[in-house]
Order: C-alpha cells, then sequence, then structure tokens
C-alpha cells in the first residue's frame, strides 16, 4: 500500500508543475511575440514563475520522502 501511494505522491505531484511550467513558458513566448520590444522585460518574470511552479515539484518529492 505505501508504494501504491508513493506513486500517487508523485505521478500526480509532478504532473501538475509539468503542466504549469508549459503554461507559464507558452503563455510568456505569445506575450513576446506580440510584443517583442517588451521581451527584456517579460523573460526574467517568465523565469520566477517556472521556479515559482517548480517550488511544488520539489515540495511533492518531500512528501514522498515522508510517506
Amino acid at each position: 500500500m505505501e508504494a501504491l501511494a508513493k506513486a500517487l505522491i508523485v505521478g500526480i505531484g509532478v504532473l501538475g508543475p509539468a503542466i504549469g511550467v508549459a503554461m507559464v513558458f507558452s503563455k510568456g513566448l505569445e506575450g513576446i511575440a506580440r510584443n517583442p520590444e517588451a521581451a527584456n522585460k517579460i523573460t526574467p518574470l517568465i523565469f520566477v514563475g517556472a521556479g515559482l511552479v517548480e517550488v511544488l515539484g520539489l515540495a511533492t518529492i518531500a512528501l514522498f520522502f515522508l510517506v
């Protein structure tokens, strides 16, 4: 039962951040495509947003080891 719980934690917990990072980058690139002059302002925000979403994945890994 413990193995099933760990598999679900990792499977579902990593799926969310993966989708989140993909959305952050796609919307950021869409914004740059619409307004290329703003690329210098948008690019750092893309990486900050991706980092914040990725923290959820790291929390999932921590939960994996706690179970």
